[in-house]
């Protein structure tokens, strides 16, 4: 049978982006629990990061570098997990749980639970009723909408002076899971061909599902290869599908490196600064972005607990570039009811960007960075550039010798940030 070839292309591009999610989040789970290079760490375990991330971190495209990083891949198949968390004061904290999709079902902390330990049980779905008949006093049900969960919490460390601190509330929480030994994935990750690729995807939505209202569109991409469980479904497909797969692979992830349409919002005098949507963090149907943020800022959490605007360009319009120089100027007052910052990333070949090696290892400045140089009115002059300035490194955010983005963060954001009245300055391009 001879399929349109317009047709096919485009449901293979739809296909594509309904699904990177799915494998980026299987990708890197399995990096950080079976990768015998990484010293992988078993699901239902926390594991916590005991220093602030810098240039060598290579798992989460653009990390931050204000908190310290607590992690673990719940499989919630067999049974509930239970998570408890010390009384962390009046320090800045939150634990997203992230479903397969990228989408956070939940955001615990301060800001949506309150102050003061906390006792959290997480369910999947064929658990739900269980728990919730078995609930401990004080606790609180969380249902997971599938087995996977990825859970990333971020407790806010004021340098490595404080990381001591840390460090001693980390090793407070706890998890506690089934005794069975989770199961572990059968595909290994492999982005070079479709075939490895539908392996893994496959793998996923058989271990996950897909929300109801969606069960159509998987069904109709079986011939696509798309098929729940079908670990060797490339070998059965229509050679002209294969075909089709193999001519689109190499642009299908180059495609979702930029901004989609319509999916973004520009801020700044000349919108220069790129923001999430309303829905960011929660996707919704908006499927082509949820996929380039699983490729540019997988992990991001919901607007409510952090804004993120990134920066890919100056003023006018122009590539950021370390071979020029640049100024951003903050007010004295930005609106956040915890802090911001603003952090540097260089580009990988394959579109993720990651911190960049420097010599004073900074790789963000922001309100709590020791030592900043601020105006007379409170306000403060960012200098961006490669090279370090003349007047010294207190306001310096050093930049790669190339293409970069800066990416500017405000945690608990106030309500003229959530709804978009207050304007950033745009990144200034310096003469000389």
């Amino acid at each position: 049978m001879t399929l349109n070839a317009t047709t096919l292309d485009q449901r293979i591009g739809d296909a594509f982006v309904y699904t990177f999610p799915l494998h980026d989040v299987a990708r890197t789970r399995w990096r950080f629990t079976q990768q015998e290079t990484t010293r992988g760490k078993p699901p239902n375990r926390l594991h916590h990061n005991r220093h602030l991330l810098d240039d060598r971190a290579r798992q989460v495209t653009m990390p931050n570098n204000d908190t310290l990083y607590s992690s673990a891949w719940l499989d919630l198949s067999d049974a509930p997990v239970t998570l408890a968390m010390p009384d962390m004061g009046d320090r800045y904290y939150s634990v997203a749980l992230l479903d397969a999709f990228t989408n956070n079902f939940a955001c615990l902390g301060p800001r949506t639970n309150g102050l003061g330990a906390h006792t959290f049980v997480i369910a999947g779905p064929a658990h739900h009723a269980s728990a919730a008949t078995a609930l401990p006093v004080g606790a609180t049900l969380v249902r997971a909408p599938c087995n996977d969960v990825w859970l990333l919490a971020r407790t806010l460390v004021d340098g490595e002076h404080d990381a001591p601190a840390v460090h001693a509330l980390q090793d407070q929480m706890q998890l506690q899971a089934s005794a069975r030994e989770p199961e572990r994935f059968i595909t290994t990750p492999d982005e070079s061909s479709p075939a490895a690729y539908l392996s893994l995807v496959n793998e996923t939505l058989a271990r996950n599902g897909v929300p109801a209202d969606e069960q159509f569109m998987v069904d109709g991409w079986a011939d696509l290869g798309i098929r729940p469980g079908a670990l060797d479904a490339w070998s059965t497909l229509d050679p002209q599908v294969r075909d089709a797969w193999t001519r689109l692979w190499p642009a299908l992830r180059h495609r979702l490196e930029h901004p989609p349409k319509g999916s973004i919002r520009r801020s700044g005098p000349k919108g220069s600064w790129f923001s999430g949507t309303d829905h960011i963090g929660n996707f919704g149907k908006d499927y082509v972005y949820r996929a380039y943020i699983a490729l540019v800022g997988l992990g991001a959490l919901e607007r409510a607990e952090a804004i993120y605007a990134t920066a890919l360009v100056d003023g006018d319009g122009q590539a950021l570039d370390g071979g020029h120089r640049y100024r951003l100027h903050v007010p004295a007052n930005m609106p956040v009811d915890a802090f911001w910052s603003l952090s540097m990333y260089e580009f990988e070949p394959d579109g993720r960007r990651f911190f960049t090696a420097n010599p004073i290892r900074r790789y963000a400045i922001g309100d709590r960075t020791p030592g900043l140089i601020r105006n007379a009115d409170g306000s403060l002059d960012i200098a961006i550039q490669h090279a370090q300035p003349e007047a010294g490194t207190a306001n310096w955010l050093p930049a790669p010798a190339g293409r970069f983005s800066m990416a500017l963060r405000y945690y608990h954001p106030q309500a003229d940030l959530i709804e978009h009245r207050f304007v950033m300055a745009d990144t200034e391009r310096v003469a000389g």
